[in-house]
């Protein structure tokens, strides 16, 4: 569970709540990933807030301006009271300026609540930026590979000689991608590539996280292979093995 320390921590860093600290102190490229995917963890979280905020502003300003037409037919009534332009009584006059005071309060309320909510909302949009600025700035110094995987990959599990296709895409040393295999299995692929090591989480379309694969690329630039470690057990199934991926040749234009 260390990890989950090293992604807290780098989270800490890089929002500034550590004083002195930011993206240079992370030198290993685990640590800087760790600390991209807790970033946009946290912008997913203050998006959702800014959108749940937007819709309260929405209601309340609606429910303020409702409460100030009120208002203002209600003094309209007030007035043609007082002045004889309608009937009205002691009491219903009375009467009227109790709804009148209570609307007030009201509108006060509402005024007060909305501007709580734009705070909110600026906050929500600070934070937004800060945190995209760092996402981005701490990609910039993650280092690129001299080798690409991204391309199509076939891939042959043992001991249970599954067969299937890896379509991977690489950015820096992330990784991200699709993955088929035989029996109708299918999923996404998430994962890193330092320094010759490939690290990849399988998560299934129907089952979530299945598995995890370790692999080294080969010299040739066109040949992985590791071992895996599967998550969901069934009686019977191995729960771990080994892997070999070789990279599609893409065909040549005409």
């Amino acid at each position: 569970m260390k990890w989950i320390g090293r992604l807290v921590l780098a989270t800490l860093l890089l929002l500034g709540i550590v004083p002195g600290a930011g993206a240079q102190d992370m030198k290993r490229p685990e640590e800087q990933l760790a600390a991209i995917y807790s970033l946009k963890v946290q912008l997913e979280i203050e998006q959702r807030r800014l959108d749940e905020a937007l819709q309260r502003h929405s209601e309340l300003s609606r429910a303020r301006e409702d409460a100030r037409s009120r208002l203002q037919r209600m003094y309209g009534e007030l007035d043609a009271m007082v002045e004889g332009r309608a009937e009205g009584d002691p009491d219903l006059i009375q009467a009227r300026e109790a709804d009148i005071q209570k609307t007030e309060q009201e509108v006060t309320v509402l005024s007060a609540e909305t501007r709580r909510i734009r705070e909110t909302i600026k906050d929500a949009h600070d934070r937004i930026d800060l945190l995209g600025d760092r996402i981005g700035r701490l990609r910039k110094t993650l280092p690129s590979d001299t080798e690409s995987l991204t391309g199509s990959w076939e891939v042959s599990y043992l001991p249970s000689g599954d067969k299937g296709i890896f379509m991977l895409r690489q950015s820096g040393t992330l990784l991200a991608g699709e993955y088929t295999l035989e029996g109708g299995w299918k999923g996404s692929l998430q994962g890193t590539f330092v320094d010759g090591k490939v690290l990849l989480h399988r998560i299934d379309s129907k089952l979530g996280r299945s598995s995890d694969l370790e692999g080294i690329l080969a010299p040739d630039g066109h040949t992985l292979r590791g071992t895996w470690q599967n998550y969901i057990l069934s009686g019977g199934t191995p729960t771990n093995g080994s892997w070999i991926a070789r990279k599609r040749q893409e065909k040549a234009e005409p």
